[in-house]
């Protein structure tokens, strides 16, 4: 398999197909890292979606997603961050046999492009080390860093340096 062979769809989400979503849906799921009750829900309703087919098969997912307004009062009462007007960039995932050829890298510059004047935060934990590394190879900063009470584990707040008008510590 080749990086080139592969084909990048970028959509709002009724324009993907039923059963892509429905594979996307799994793919991110598969992860663990999120509840699955919230997964359909968040993407039907998403600023935009994108996926990756190599032949037929789905092999990376991610997303901008609307924050629920819950997730935005949480974040600003923990650490003063006010993400309102903000869209977040998540759910990415790579199935791991096609990790580490830079596809979560293309794609999230891919959502990047495409957002227009809106402004764009990703919300990693702590422990996640691969997904820390993805945002520093696409210049986006920890700006902020709260506790989680559905995870127990602390999350950074991160935003492509470009687009952050105040320095912050997240510690």
């Amino acid at each position: 398999m080749k990086n080139d062979d592969l084909s990048y769809f970028f959509q709002v989400p009724q324009e993907v197909p039923p059963d892509y979503l429905d594979e996307i849906c799994k793919l991110v799921e598969a992860g663990g890292s999120v509840k699955s009750k919230w997964v359909r829900y968040n993407l039907e309703r998403a600023f935009l979606l994108t996926y990756v087919l190599d032949q037929s098969q789905i092999i990376a997912c991610s997303s901008l997603k609307y924050p629920r307004p819950e997730y935005i009062q949480s974040v600003k009462d923990q650490c003063g961050l006010d993400l309102t007007n903000f869209l977040e960039r998540g759910y990415t995932s790579v199935i791991p046999e096609y990790r580490g050829l830079g596809i979560a890298s293309k794609l999230l510059a891919g959502l990047t492009t495409r957002i227009g004047e809106k402004k764009l935060y990703s919300v990693i934990g702590e422990d996640n080390i691969g997904g820390q590394k993805i945002a520093l190879n696409n210049n986006t900063k920890c700006v902020a860093v709260y506790s989680s009470k559905l995870s127990g584990k602390k999350i950074g707040i991160w935003i492509p340096e470009w687009m952050i008008e105040t320095e912050r510590d997240p510690h």
